[in-house]
Order: C-alpha cells, then structure tokens, then sequence
C-alpha cells in the first residue's frame, strides 16, 4: 500500500486559522475554580468549612473515578447497572450502599437517578 503526502495549500497558513476569530484565546482553561488552602489544621476536634469543602472534593473524585470504572465495565448501560444495585441494596436494607449507587447513577445519568430516589422516597 502507498503512502502519499499531500502539504497544506499555500504552505504557510491552514485554511482552519484564517476561519478562526483572532480575538478568541485558544488556550485551555481550568473551570474547577480556585481552591482555598488552611493554613494550618484545627486541633480542638472541630472542622473548619475548608476542610469539610476538601472532604468533599475528595469524596466527589472517588465517586466519579467510581463512575468512570463502572461505565468502562458495563458501557452505555453502565446508569441502569448502578440503578438496578441500588435497587438491590436497598432490597438487602443496606440504606450506604444504596445511596453509593444512587450516587454513581447520578454521575451517569442524572435524570434517572433523581426519578429513582423520587421513586424510593415515595415508596418509603
């Protein structure tokens, strides 16, 4: 099989930067907000809002790192997946399990889950 190289017309410019508006910046941008540091832990065994924010962060990446393993795992049906073990887990009482795979549902698809937890809390 050959192989055949074709240059850009006109050589020095594509077609696609003379389409672009030169006044949009093309460089990437970090949507995930600044994040606040403490500067130092409390000891007194309370916890501040920025510590209970970075808690949350963290449990929010392990959910949606979750989320990621399970829809490589089961593809496009990975959301009906994750209802259908909720679903089982709240058939075995298990209320934490249950509200992990509303949860990985939910970063799926999130309209199927919140009709689900609509639909436990009505039957509850």
């Amino acid at each position: 099989m050959a192989i055949r190289f074709s240059a850009a017309k006109g050589g020095t410019c594509p077609v696609i930067v003379r389409a672009l508006c030169p006044s949009v910046p093309l460089g990437a941008v970090n949507d995930n907000g600044t994040r606040r540091r403490t500067r130092r832990p409390r000891t007194d065994g309370h916890t501040t809002a920025q510590q209970q924010d970075a808690a949350t962060l963290a449990a929010n990446e392990r959910i949606l790192a979750e989320a990621l393993r399970h829809f490589a795992r089961h593809g496009l049906s990975a959301a009906s997946h994750a209802r259908a073990n909720a679903a089982a887990a709240r058939l075995a009482g298990d209320i934490a399990a249950c509200d992990w795979w509303i949860a990985i549902c939910r970063q799926l698809d999130h309209r199927m889950a919140e009709a689900f937890a609509r639909r436990l809390t009505t039957n509850a």
